[in-house]
């Protein structure tokens, strides 16, 4: 598989995503440790997925882009690499270059910090379903069920998250399917305004009466860079947009550089763009 180097981006977009995930993952390691008196989740899961469902037929595939257990920890493993390996041209650099010290160093400090995470998120999921001041204790005497789950749990936040990343949303993930079945014509999605952004190129004031001709899309791919699963939303919506936005906070930033109106990619009715 094509190995995605995601390029960081910055926007109100990804501040709303990043609020979300730091929201959701309080919600997920806290509420573990109050007390529920016994009761069981199993019909506050339910009422979820029936708000998913709706959700969905809404405003797209929001959930998968800003609440999602995946994408946040998709979002947090990259933060990781960024802080050890360096922004997307170092990655780059660095995968490319021949066995070294530096390398190989780097290499390990990123994979400790992830599995050091994976296992606290294992802890955390096994709490949700035993009672979780009894959990060290039972860890620390090597009983099965609770080994089995939270290393279970790990190893499928290591390998998503930091290994297989967004493909998990291409080929693996039941619910992405489910929830693009759902999208109709109001739908909210991610969309690009082909009339005012084609026929795209940089534009040069040098080129004289063409440049009244040329479209607002300077060709950058940007749009592409940010994308966490390498998608080019001007070819049209894919099946494994997550509607993150992160492309709605590039463009945006290209536009106000350029003195130009927002929106070229923005959210949409797929009925109001074509």
């Amino acid at each position: 598989m094509r190995r995605v180097y995601v390029r960081a981006t910055s926007g109100r977009h990804t501040r709303r995503r990043l609020a979300w995930g730091w929201i959701s993952q309080s919600l997920f390691f806290v509420l573990p440790w109050l007390d529920w008196d016994g009761r069981r989740l199993l019909l506050p899961i339910l009422a979820l997925f029936v708000l998913l469902m709706w959700a969905s037929a809404r405003v797209g595939r929001l959930f998968c882009g800003y609440l999602c257990a995946h994408t946040v920890y998709a979002d947090l493993l990259l933060w990781i690499e960024r802080r050890i390996e360096g922004e997307r041209g170092a990655r780059m650099r660095l995968d490319a270059a021949p066995p070294s010290l530096r390398r190989h160093g780097r290499k390990i400090a990123k994979h400790g910090a992830w599995l050091l995470l994976s296992l606290a998120n294992g802890f955390t999921m096994v709490a949700w379903f035993m009672p979780v001041r009894a959990l060290p204790a039972l860890l620390w005497h090597g009983a099965p069920a609770p080994w089995a789950g939270l290393l279970a749990y790990a190893a499928l936040t290591y390998m998503n998250g930091g290994l297989l990343r967004h493909r998990v949303c291409r080929h693996f993930c039941p619910l992405g399917p489910m929830q693009n079945a759902l999208i109709g014509g109001r739908t909210l999605v991610v969309s690009y305004d082909h009339q005012r952004g084609e026929p795209r190129g940089l534009r040069n004031a040098k080129r004289g009466a063409a440049v009244l001709a040329q479209g607002a899309c300077l060709d950058c791919t940007l749009c592409i860079q940010v994308c966490p699963s390498g998608s080019d939303i001007r070819n049209g919506l894919r099946s494994d947009c997550i509607g993150c936005g992160a492309c709605i906070d590039a463009c945006d930033r290209v536009m106000r550089q350029r003195g130009e109106a927002e929106g070229l990619i923005r959210y949409a009715p797929r009925i109001k763009v074509r």
